[in-house]
């Protein structure tokens, strides 16, 4: 309730951070109807376990990225999309990160446009930031699909009884643990970065990381509840489009309604966390800087 009743404090405070979230959950709901579509279609022509699903597709790309010319064409789109993503985010982020950031230090909007005034004063460092952490989390991406091949192999090899399947079910839990909390450090420095580079003009990521260690059980164990409530409703979804699909009702009707709904929740569930992280960066920043002047 703590949590909500922040976020519900700060949106009033600066009602214009709404429109921001619409356009960031608008932008994800359509990216995920795509993806789901797409996943839908290879689905289709799927064989064999999910597993040899998953190895094929990793055989696929590693190959692929073999062929020089395939490599050097994937490597060039991937920098143009990185670059264009961080440009434009780092227009909109200037702007609506600074909005929040007033809201949450409590500060009286001035005139003119704070929008306009976070995009002069920060576009540039969110233009880096961005460019940083969308780098970070194709390498994360990348690291994490590695990692994980060897207990895709396991669990398929142990479900054709070809091992014992202890040893496979025992490697993916320690696969999925490792990965799980790489990913939860990783995304604990990546997202107070953000808040970090609008309160301190230096060593942002620095001061982002030593705040997110002092804090880090406490943090995990609310963003667990984000990560949660998450995954029950993407779950439900992905089901009800891929029942719908299979029932062979799907129109564009429903499609737009589903849509709709996703993004609605999308909205609220990132204007929570993101006045969540914003808050607990300046609630924890004050402790910390409360001991940095105690020592």
């Amino acid at each position: 309730m703590g949590t909500l009743n922040n976020a519900v404090r700060l949106l009033a405070k600066r009602p214009s951070i709404l429109v921001m979230t619409i356009i960031l959950s608008t932008i994800a709901g359509i990216a995920e109807t795509l993806f789901i579509t797409l996943f839908y279609g290879i689905s289709m022509f799927k064989t064999g376990s999910p597993f040899d699903a998953y190895i094929n597709i990793i055989q696929f790309l590693v190959g692929a990225m073999l062929v020089p010319q395939t490599a050097a064409i994937v490597i060039l789109v991937l920098v143009i999309l990185v670059v264009a993503t961080a440009l434009i985010f780092g227009l909109l982020l200037s702007g609506y990160f600074n909005m929040l950031n007033n809201a949450v230090q409590d500060r009286a909007k001035k005139e003119g446009s704070e929008f306009m005034a976070g995009v002069k004063k920060y576009f540039l460092r969110m233009i880096s930031l961005n460019l940083w952490t969308l780098s970070i989390i194709i390498l994360f991406v990348i690291y994490a699909f590695i990692a994980s091949i060897p207990a895709a192999i396991f669990l398929d090899n142990a479900f054709s009884g070809a091992i014992n399947v202890f040893a496979g079910i025992l490697l993916s839990v320690i696969t999925l643990l490792v990965l799980f909390f790489s990913f939860a450090f990783l995304r604990q420095y990546l997202v107070f970065w953000y808040p970090s580079a609008l309160t301190y003009d230096r060593n942002h990521f620095k001061i982002a990381k030593k705040i997110s260690d002092k804090n880090f059980w406490t943090l995990l164990s609310k963003f667990i509840i984000f990560d949660i409530t998450l995954l029950i409703f993407d779950s439900i979804y992905v089901i009800a489009n891929f029942s719908l699909a299979n029932a062979q009702i799907v129109s564009g009707a429903t499609t737009s309604i589903l849509l709709i709904i996703n993004i609605i929740f999308k909205t609220v569930f990132i204007a929570l966390q993101v006045c969540f992280v914003f808050y607990s960066f300046n609630r924890c920043n004050d402790k910390y800087k409360a001991l940095s002047k105690a020592k």
